[in-house]
């Protein structure tokens, strides 16, 4: 409560603004963190954000069963296990998160040539409803399907959906990208510490109509 009393003169500067998120491996494991992770998604979109969540499979490992292929593997760890732990987590704090791949809707899809290309279509429908799309990801194209980098998938996503923020895990070997902000999910409630820049926390609100690669973002029509 604290912490949302803090935010609240910076709220309003995200109402309708699309963030883009990368859910980091500490907060896609049973415990502490991906319950607080959950709930400031939460907190973000009651108070007008939109959220957009990308994951991969975490620390989860992802190893065939006897008989089944590698796809299915990466289907049913991805998709299957880590997906539905995250999407519960938020969706106690009331009906917000779905859970899609990359291969719904043609949302995520390679080239020959092994480009990544985005069709935020269905996104753009979630959001609109006031959801929550937590999106694995995933692609599809010639040669099958194929996990993505999760940063690099948000990152396109970000372009696409004209993001006001981009949230990339923090590491120190590989900071984050202009135009991103670096989001430490080994921290409690990182990410509503990092939007809203409280107790000191490097991050906060960039000027308006930013994003990792675009100067031209704004809420999704």
């Amino acid at each position: 409560m604290r912490a949302l009393v803090a935010a609240l003169p910076e709220i309003g500067r995200l109402y309708g603004a699309v963030v883009v998120v990368v859910a980091g491996p500490c907060v896609l494991e049973p415990g502490p963190l991906g319950e607080a992770f959950a709930e400031d998604l939460a907190l973000l979109r009651y108070h007008g954000a939109r959220p957009v969540v990308v994951h991969d499979a975490g620390a989860e490992p992802v190893a065939p069963y006897p008989g089944e292929d590698r796809v299915t593997a990466l289907r049913r760890v991805t998709a299957g296990l880590v997906q539905p732990r995250l999407v519960g987590r938020v969706n106690a704090h009331g009906p917000l998160a779905v859970g899609i791949t990359g291969e719904d809707g043609g949302t995520l899809t390679r080239t020959a040539s092994g480009d990544l290309v985005a069709d935020t279509g269905v996104l753009r429908v979630l959001l609109a409803d006031g959801r929550i799309p937590v999106v694995a990801a995933l692609t599809a194209g010639p040669g099958g399907v194929r996990p993505a980098d999760p940063e690099a998938t948000a990152r396109l996503l970000a372009t696409e959906l004209a993001a006001r923020l981009l949230l990339l895990p923090a590491t120190v070997q590989d900071p984050a990208p202009a135009g991103a902000t670096p989001l430490d999910t080994a921290v409690p409630h990182a990410l509503l510490r990092t939007v809203y820049g409280l107790d000191g926390h490097p991050g906060g609100l960039p000027g308006p109509r930013q994003t990792a690669e675009s100067p031209t973002a704004g809420p999704v029509p």
